[in-house]
Parts: structure tokens; sequence; C-alpha cells
């Protein structure tokens, strides 16, 4: 437990540490796209190779990777329709914002801490749902909305979607692992080195483009977005604990993995659609703190 709490206080301080550099003017939130598009095009992917190349998912266990897409789904549609109102820019923002877990750099940590290395497997499988259905079906949506049309095509919805190098990238490992190929270890070398920068690029990439003094407005609207999130995520959590067949600890998995924080690629996504960058980063940071208290709370009520 110990272990976990440090990992999480470090993801906090990274992006402190971006905060702190931005304030000091050593860079400033105009650096946010140039980091996000680092972080999204190159170290994001390459992490994600490392990490994938030679996971085994077994066909059984993919019904968790569409737990990820309904889950994710619901959040995008509920952010969609809340903003019904306000035009397609602020849809995109709901789309792009209200869905989406951190998986791999936050979640696995704490749920292997509490059940074990079998809670890997069920948490990286769940992960490649909300992955392809965040950077994929998230992303062809919102920016799609971001340029205004409210009706989307779905030509461009699937030509939005494979500009994502997030998407295109689980997209081909989730195809080559259910082969069974893998890349050679020359690759893995180079991918491994690049994806080692991931976790503190993307909390620093937070960092920067955080911006704690908000107005009133913003708060109310972080809020409003946070608020909806853990609804869903509560619904969820209740809907897979009654009823779904799976075994408790998958389960356990399951409810701790929705109270996961945001996705820190979720930022970059909003700050290409053109969307409020500084509120992003507040709820992104937001959740980080609300998880950290939230999943161990999970896990003890379960285990009650």
């Amino acid at each position: 437990m110990a272990e976990v709490l440090v990992t999480a206080l470090v993801l906090v301080l990274i992006i402190a540490l971006g905060y702190v550099v931005k304030r000091i003017s050593w860079v400033s939130a105009a650096d946010f796209p140039m980091f996000s598009r680092i972080v999204l095009s190159v170290t994001l992917p390459c992490a994600l190779i490392t990490s994938f190349n030679t996971f085994d998912i077994s066909p059984d266990l993919l019904v968790l990777a569409l737990v990820g897409v309904v889950i994710n789904l619901v959040q995008q549609l509920a952010g969609f329709v809340v903003e019904r109102r306000r035009g397609t820019q602020a849809q995109a923002f709901g789309v792009l914002n209200v869905g989406s877990y951190n998986i791999g750099l936050f979640a696995i940590p704490y749920v292997s801490s509490f059940l074990g290395p079998a809670s890997i497997v069920h948490a990286s499988i769940f992960d490649v749902g909300n992955a392809l259905t965040g950077a994929g079906v998230g992303y062809g949506w919102g920016m799609s909305l971001s340029r205004g049309e409210a009706m989307v095509r779905v030509g461009a919805f699937v030509r939005q979607m494979f500009k994502s190098p997030v998407f295109v990238t689980y997209l081909t490992l989730l195809i080559m692992r259910l082969l069974d190929l893998t890349l050679p270890p020359q690759v893995i070398t180079f991918t491994s080195t690049v994806g080692a920068a991931n976790t503190f690029l993307a909390m620093l990439m937070i960092g920067i483009g955080l911006e704690l003094r908000l107005t009133r407005t913003k708060y109310r609207s972080a809020a409003k977005f946070l608020g909806i999130r853990y609804l869903l995520s509560a619904l969820a959590a209740l809907t897979v604990w009654f009823l779904t067949p799976f075994d408790d600890t998958v389960r356990t998995v399951l409810c701790m993995l929705f109270f996961a924080p945001m996705a820190a690629m979720t930022a970059g996504f909003t700050s290409e659609a053109g969307g409020d960058v500084e509120l992003s980063t507040f709820m992104t940071t937001a959740s980080v703190l609300v998880a950290i208290v939230m999943m161990p709370l999970v896990f003890a009520l379960l285990s009650a």
C-alpha cells in the first residue's frame, strides 16, 4: 500500500513540477500543444508498443475490453447530451472530457497491489477497450464536433479516428497480439527507451496546462463534468457488482477502475480540438486526487 501511495504522490508531484516551471517562465501555456504532440505521437505509442509486445490477450477475457468500450461510450454520450444547448464546440469538450481512464500509469499499480498479478491482466484488457474508444471513437467524434459538424458523417468520422496515433497503435497491437505476432528485440529496445519518458512528459504536460485560479464559471463546469463522470462510474460499479457473472476478483478490479483518473491524453485531445485546456487539465488533476482516495475505498468496501 505504501508503494502505491508513493507512486500516486510522484505523479502529483510531476504535475506540480510542470505547474512550477510554467509559473517561473521556463515554459508557457503556449508550449502545451508542443508537449501534447510529443506525448500523443511519440512517447505514448512507444510505451504502448513496449508494454503490449508480449502481452497475452485471451479471447475469453475480451469481454472486459467490451466493458471498457461501453462505459466510455456512455460517458461520451452523456458529455454530448449535457452540452447540447451550448453548441458543437462545447459538445466536443464534453465528449472528450467526461470519459476515459488512466489505466497504465495509475490504476494498474493500485489494483495489482491490492489484488495481485492476475489483476494486471484484467486491468490491461479493460484498457484495450478504454483506449480504443477514448482515442478512437471519442477522438473522432470530438474533432468532428470541434469543426462545427453537428451531424457526424461516417466516412469523415472514421478518417478522423485513424488520424489518432494512439488509436492506430492500439488497434495494430491488438491485431498483432491476437495473431500472436511480436516485434523484434531491436525495435523494442528503441521503443522502451523512448516510452520510458512517457509518464514524466504526460504528467509534466498536464502541469504546464494546469491553471488553479479559474473563474467561478469554470469551477462550476469542472464540478458538473466530474459529477457526471462519477455518477456514471458509481452506476457502472453497481451494475458490474450486482448484475454480471464475473468472479469477485474481476468485479472488484472493474469497480476500482471506474474511479481511475482521466487519461493523460485527454488534455492533449482537448488542445487539438481547440477546447479549454485549463479546464481539462484542472479536471484531470482533480481526478487524480479523487482516485487516490476512491480506489482504495472501493476495494475496502467490496472486501468487507
